[in-house]
């Protein structure tokens, strides 16, 4: 655990035990990495990758681990995994992590609250994946796919709103008129005679509702040497 001296002594000997219990007992390394700066262009993601490889990171054989890297200087993330880590730490559940877990308490300076949030979710999601159900889209009881109910919503409603206004335009053209008791009065002197009969089709109204299916079906997207990861600014 490298943490820029962001902590004090105290709390990265406390975090460090936590990281080498969870490591341990789930044989996937837990890793916090924290540098003052970066000396090029290369980015969070591509730096996390060379740390986790050149400081020879990862738990047995497969060099499974999941990595949390920072950057003070330039306030820049990444959240790495390789070997089992990309198993247990699926794309989903690496945005759940960052976004709802340890970003909100990067953004306020809370760091030793981020790596314990992490440290936290990361002993959960290893857990979960040893019981055979990684955290994704389809294990996750609190995801809803809420952008499809708003769509579905708003395809149906907003046509019966404007379906509502135009009949209720009609109905007020309407209220001149003064209903007859008989039919006489719409029938000529002569008689009605039909001397000509068609069926006529108009038109016919079609409502369709298009389903969006989501652009991830859960699991992990890795790259070329065999890291999944995302990264950005905190």
């Amino acid at each position: 655990m490298k943490t820029a001296g962001i902590l004090s002594q105290e709390e990265r000997n406390a975090l460090q035990r936590r990281a080498e219990g969870i490591s341990s007992k789930h044989r996937c390394d837990v890793i916090i990495f924290v540098i003052d700066d970066m000396t090029d262009n290369d980015g969070a993601y591509i730096w996390a990758r060379h740390a986790f490889e050149e400081f020879d990171f990862g738990y047995g054989d497969e060099k499974s681990g999941i990595m949390l890297f920072l950057s003070m200087a330039e306030r820049d993330y990444a959240l790495i995994a390789y070997g089992y880590g990309n198993t247990a730490f699926t794309d989903y559940g690496k945005d759940v992590m960052l976004d709802n877990h340890i970003l909100p308490l990067l953004r306020n300076n809370k760091y030793y609250d981020a790596f314990s949030a992490y440290l936290d979710k990361a002993d959960e999601y290893l857990a979960m994946a040893r019981n055979g159900t990684p955290f994704d889209r389809h294990t996750d009881p609190n995801a809803t796919d809420t952008s499809f109910m708003i769509k579905l919503a708003a395809t149906i409603l907003i046509p019966l709103l404007i379906a509502l206004i135009v009949c209720s335009v009609w109905k007020s053209q309407m209220k001149t008129a003064v209903p007859a008791r008989t039919a006489c009065n719409y029938i000529p002197a002569g008689g009605f005679q039909l001397t000509d009969q068609a069926d006529t089709f108009l038109y016919q109204t079609v409502q369709r509702i298009k389903i969006e299916r989501s652009s991830s079906s859960g699991g992990t997207t890795t790259d070329s040497r065999g890291f999944s990861g995302r990264s950005g600014k905190f």
